[in-house]
């Protein structure tokens, strides 16, 4: 399938995934000194690793300082509560995640190009980071914990991406004008969803990443079939 070069200008996809990007700055707990902000990464990093193995309700700080060899007071220095500790993961890693994507996205010339990136970035990122993403996709995803405006803010980017996609792709003559984009994106991001949940709960596909190249081909086709 030969694919078109989208026009130039300002599109809707690149306005979203810059805001994404930086958007755990509003309203973070960012320290001032370099020595500081290490330190809160090295705890952050201990914490996912005790929220993956214990889950968040029954982590203790306790543990969470054990592992990141700081005291617990400490943490409390960085975040009042376990739960804004358990927050401050899935919002920090998301942006860095969309970050990625951006870097990566903005050379290639199609929508469809770039809505393929994204989805196998998604599963790529978590397998890269499967400690995040136990934590994120079994813990805070389908939990209460989504109720925190700047968590659910972080999870519905994800979301807002790829309708930008294909909104942006459709006025760009690459599908249909009448494509249902939130439509689409249910079943673009429930796909690449459940096929994460799986990898993470029974370790299969084995090899996560070469396992979504296909399921993606096959997502893309019923895109495609929506086309001009």
């Amino acid at each position: 399938m030969l694919e078109k070069a989208t026009t130039p200008g300002r599109e809707r996809w690149r306005e979203i995934v810059e805001r994404a990007a930086a958007g755990y700055l509003d309203g973070g707990r960012d320290p001032k000194q370099d020595r500081s902000r290490r330190r809160q990464l090295d705890l952050l990093e201990a914490a996912t690793r005790v929220f993956a193995r214990d889950g968040i309700a029954k982590a203790k700080m306790a543990d969470i300082a054990a592992e990141a060899g700081i005291s617990v007071s400490s943490i409390y220095d960085y975040y009042p509560s376990k739960e804004d500790l358990a927050y401050e993961i899935p919002i920090r890693r998301l942006a860095q995640f969309y970050g990625e994507f951006l870097a990566q996205g903005e050379p290639l010339r199609t929508m469809r190009q770039r809505l393929r990136l994204f989805l196998e970035m998604a599963t790529e990122y978590a397998a890269r980071n499967p400690d995040w993403a136990r934590l994120l996709y079994l813990e805070i995803w389908p939990s209460v914990l989504i109720e925190e405006a700047r968590v659910r803010r972080a999870v519905d980017d994800f979301g807002r991406i790829v309708v930008a996609l294909v909104r942006d792709g459709a006025e760009r003559g690459e599908w249909s004008a009448d494509i249902n984009a939130y439509q689409t994106a249910t079943i673009l991001m429930g796909s690449i969803t459940h096929m994460i949940i799986t990898w993470l709960l029974y370790r299969r596909p084995e090899d996560l990443v070469a396992a979504t190249q296909p399921m993606v081909d096959q997502l893309l086709r019923l895109v495609d079939a929506a086309g001009p």
